[in-house]
């Protein structure tokens, strides 16, 4: 405002300008006489109240301004949702808080049971598999861009395969021989080596919403589980089946999946 009075004297005299063309110099002279307190009142009343107003307003801020404060945009500062998702754990939902724009804290749930049955009539034998997947994930997100962000920390990991095997007619395995009457079965457990895993990943999209309600996610990255343990257990007459030394070859066999995938997708909704 206190800039914009300059320009008021301006706009005034190029009235009386065009004023004057439009009259002959006595009547201007007459004219200019008769109206001299008038002109000067006009412009104090117009020049004062934008000095009063440029005094009282420390800065020149001007009339009415809005302060822009980041945090009465919506998505700024904390907010909270709930997003559904599918990954390699199975169907799962997550508890998302926001404390920023890009930082992100994630609780989440996965679980998923999958039941399979193999039968080999050459081989007569029978195994029936039971495979869990499960964890509870705990991470944080930082966006580095709009649609990029990376998340990591940690993931209790409680998938677990159980392994069932018997004999359908009479097999031979070396000096044993079991047969579907005598109770023989082999049961193997396979966890991963540590149930707290660390986790690292990147993904694209949000988990969270800036400025609206819904939000999509895409992420892959992996929990360090180290090498699987294995139970082994031989009933019957393959007792000697489940021996400690065929437990470690097991192991041995399968100790390189010390990391387990993820891909995730995910749907979010912000509520807060």
């Amino acid at each position: 405002m206190a800039r914009e009075t300059a320009f008021i004297p301006l706009i005034l005299v190029g009235d009386i300008k065009n004023l004057r063309v439009l009259m002959d110099q006595k009547t201007y002279d007459k004219h200019m006489k008769t109206n001299h307190y008038k002109w000067l009142s006009s412009l104090l009343l117009l020049i004062f109240p934008a000095m009063l107003m440029a005094q009282e307003l420390p800065g020149n801020t001007p009339v009415n301004k809005v302060e822009y404060n980041e945090s009465t945009e919506l998505g700024t500062g904390f907010g909270l949702g709930i997003g559904v998702k599918m990954n390699t754990f199975g169907p799962g939902v997550e508890l998302i808080g926001a404390f920023s724009d890009k930082l992100h804290l994630r609780l989440g749930f996965n679980s998923m049971g999958i039941n399979y049955t193999y039968s080999d009539t050459d081989l007569e034998v029978k195994a029936s598999a039971e495979v869990r997947l499960q964890d509870v994930s705990l991470l944080l997100n930082y966006q580095l861009a709009r649609v990029l962000f990376i998340s990591g920390g940690f993931i209790y990991n409680n998938n677990e395969i159980k392994l069932i095997g018997f004999p359908t007619g009479s097999i031979i395995i070396g000096d044993i021989t079991a047969g579907p009457d005598d109770g023989s079965t082999l049961t193997a457990r396979i966890r991963p080596g540590s149930s707290v895993n660390p986790y690292a990943g990147i993904g694209i999209g949000r988990s969270l919403s800036k400025n609206g309600v819904v939000s999509f996610a895409f992420e892959v990255g992996a929990a360090f589980q180290g090498s699987p343990t294995v139970e082994l257990v031989g009933n019957g007459n393959l007792n000697e089946i489940g021996s400690e030394e065929n437990r470690q070859l097991l192991e041995e066999n399968i100790a390189f999946y010390t990391i387990h995938p993820v891909v995730s997708l995910q749907l979010s909704f912000r509520f807060l």
